[in-house]
Formats: C-alpha cells, structure tokens, sequence
C-alpha cells in the first residue's frame, strides 16, 4: 500500500468535507439572517434602511368607496366667462376647453404653483374644484385635479391624452402662462364602503418589491381615487395610495395592494 497517496487522499477528503460543512454552515446562517430580518417589524425595517418616512402618514378613513366618473361636456353656460380669458374654439371640444389668456400671466419657477393656484381659483370655470396635483419643470407644466371627497383623483402626468377632470396651465421660458386646458368629471359614489390598507402598509408593499432603495426619502403621501376600470366611457377610480419619493412617485391600491403605476423619471413636485 502506497501510504503517501494513502494520506493525500485522506487530506484532501477532509478538506472537501471542511469546505461543504463550512458552505452548508454560511447557507442555514443566511437563511437565518433573512428570517431575521422578515421577522422584524416594518417600521424596524424601514429604519435600518434609512428610509425616512414618519413625517408623511395621513390620518384616513379605514373605509372608502370606490367612484365612477365621466367626462362631463360643457354647455354655453358653463363657458369661462372671466374678462381675463379667451376661449380657443378652433382647439376646444365639447369635453376640453382651451384657453388662452389675454394679458399674459407672470411667474416664477420657484412660485408658479402659488401664483398660478391664486389665478385659477378667481378666472377658471368651477376652479375652487381643483386643487395643486403635480409640477414638472422640464416641461414647464402645472397640473391641477378634481377632488371627491377631499380626496384627489391621480392620473398619469406623462399620458398624451387629456385625463378627466383636470385644468393643466403651461409656462414659457420668459416666465409667462399664456394659456390653459380644462377637462372636467362628473363622479358618482359606488357601492359600500370596504376597508382599505394603512398608508404604512402601502410604504411597506413599495419596500418589499425593491421600488424603495436604501436611504430613499418619502416627501409626500396622499389619499386620492386612480382609474381602475374604462367602461364605455365611464371610469371606475379605486382608493389608491399616491406616495411621493425623491426618486418616484407610485400608486398603491389600497384595496388589494397592487402598486398600479409607477414613474421614475424624477418629475418635480412641489
């Protein structure tokens, strides 16, 4: 028998049983770490991600309804009638109407939400229906939306259509608003109120599939209605989480906790 081969086989069964005992040991011990972890509460969770959060949570209603709405047309009657605006009938339809302003409005960019707000409150159709929804200084857009229930409804900034019910101003690169677009809904309550999620379990939701990062800041939560549904021409909006990062803006059902948009691509909102 040849001994030296003999213990060279021997060492080197021992290192291999070393090295699978040692890779089977760091397997159950990261195993053990991310229970850990899962098993820690969320706010721990969200802590030791430096994911800063406590300042945003709203109080709500544990209850809501969902709501339909529909793009009301606009009678003769329901025309601006505000010396300070024209109507633009060449681009209006009977369910959007374009205006244009006949001495132009001055802003600035660090304020234009304000000094826009205070105009359309006074000169615009049923303004005191809309409130502040989103800025965007790349395309230098203001949007406003109708609320429910002092509850706002969400839309897609980026979409090419016009949503329902909303007046969207524009600013030019001398700091002038020459002009806006207004859409409007009529919105009706739908069946029985259902219980809905906390805003800190939608956090939760938007932290557990990755679409919050380590250190990520929440700068806005906010309760609103997002479409569900298109029937005909009749949407179907569901209570939804609108939560604002400094590197996204997500819409959580607040139903059955489905993230239902998601945009990353860093609009500014004030």
């Amino acid at each position: 028998m040849d001994w030296k081969s003999t213990k060279t086989i021997f060492i080197l069964s021992f290192l291999i049983l070393n090295i699978f005992l040692g890779y089977q040991l760091s397997v159950k011990l990261q195993q053990n770490n991310i229970q850990y972890i899962a098993d820690l509460p969320l706010e721990k969770q969200l802590e030791d991600n430096n994911i800063n959060y406590k300042d945003e949570l709203p109080d709500y209603k544990a209850k809501q309804t969902l709501i339909s709405g529909q793009r009301a047309p606009f009678s003769p009657a329901d025309l601006n009638t505000s010396k300070e605006v024209k109507l633009d009938k060449d681009k209006s339809a009977n369910d959007m109407l374009v205006y244009s302003l006949k001495k132009p409005l001055k802003v600035t960019e660090s304020n234009v939400v304000d000094e826009v707000s205070a105009f359309l409150k006074e000169e615009v159709y049923r303004g005191n229906e809309y409130s502040f929804y989103k800025k965007d200084t790349t395309s230098k857009t203001v949007w406003f939306t109708q609320s429910y229930d002092g509850k706002p409804i969400l839309f897609d900034s980026k979409s090419k259509d016009m949503p329902g019910g909303m007046v969207k101003f524009h600013w030019n690169d001398t700091g002038e608003v020459r002009g806006f677009e207004q859409t409007f809904l009529s919105i009706y309550r739908q069946g029985t109120p259902q219980e809905i999620i906390s805003p800190m379990k939608a956090i939760g939701r938007l932290f557990k599939t990755g679409y919050l990062s380590n250190g990520e800041k929440i700068k806005k939560v906010q309760l609103g209605y997002y479409s569900l549904a298109n029937v005909e021409d009749v949407q179907v909006y569901v209570p939804t989480w609108s939560v604002e990062t400094e590197n996204g803006h997500y819409l959580v059902n607040a139903t059955d906790s489905s993230i239902q948009q998601i945009d990353r691509e860093g609009n500014e909102e004030s």
